[in-house]
């Protein structure tokens, strides 16, 4: 790939794989991927966003507690980030929750520079907010918006038979001649 097309190269490599290694990461990689996530652009630089950094193996666990079924593919990661937002914290702006997209954006950067360390990242929106919020000590006035799980690639064999299927399949995109609307819709 030419040159200026290396960030493009990293954000195509980007998948949300689902078989990790627990070989754990290094310190200067989370911080790299933490780094990159504070980076983020937000709507009038409100940085809403906030993030609880799991690497503890009890920590852990009790937080895989909170998950839904169909993410216990993640409990094999040595690393779990959820990302909260007070609703109230974003951009004011059209009366939209901005703080939303601010987590979109900071979590996209966390990934890309999880690909760039030779990481996976995985976005997930299965689990109980309330219960956890109660394990990790968030504020009622905080929303999780997301929990991501990184790690090395694992072996694809460790997963149960349904979630090594979806592992096996690799998502495409949409052509641009499908999305991209020039001047006018």
């Amino acid at each position: 790939m030419a040159e200026g097309n290396l960030i493009l190269d990293e954000i195509v490599r980007r998948r949300s794989g689902r078989a990790f290694s627990s070989r754990p990461i290094e310190r200067d990689k989370v911080h790299s991927i933490l780094e990159a996530g504070r980076w983020a652009p937000s709507c009038s630089n409100t940085q809403a966003w906030q993030y609880i950094v799991i690497q503890e193996h009890e920590d852990l666990a009790k937080a895989h507690d909170a998950l839904s079924r169909g993410n216990a593919w993640g409990k094999n990661a040595p690393l779990m980030v959820v990302v909260a937002a007070a609703e109230d914290g974003g951009c004011p702006a059209h009366n939209l929750p901005y703080f939303m997209m601010d987590v979109g954006l900071t979590v996209q950067n966390m990934l890309i520079q999880a690909v760039h360390v030779g990481l996976m990242g995985h976005p997930t929106a299965g689990w109980d907010e309330h219960k956890l919020k109660e394990i990790l000590a968030i504020p009622e006035s905080y929303r999780i918006v997301t929990v991501v799980f990184f790690g090395y690639e694992g072996n694809i064999e460790d997963l149960d038979e349904r979630t090594r299927e979806k592992e096996k399949k690799r998502s495409s995109r949409r052509p641009l001649e499908e999305i991209v609307h020039w001047e006018k819709w």
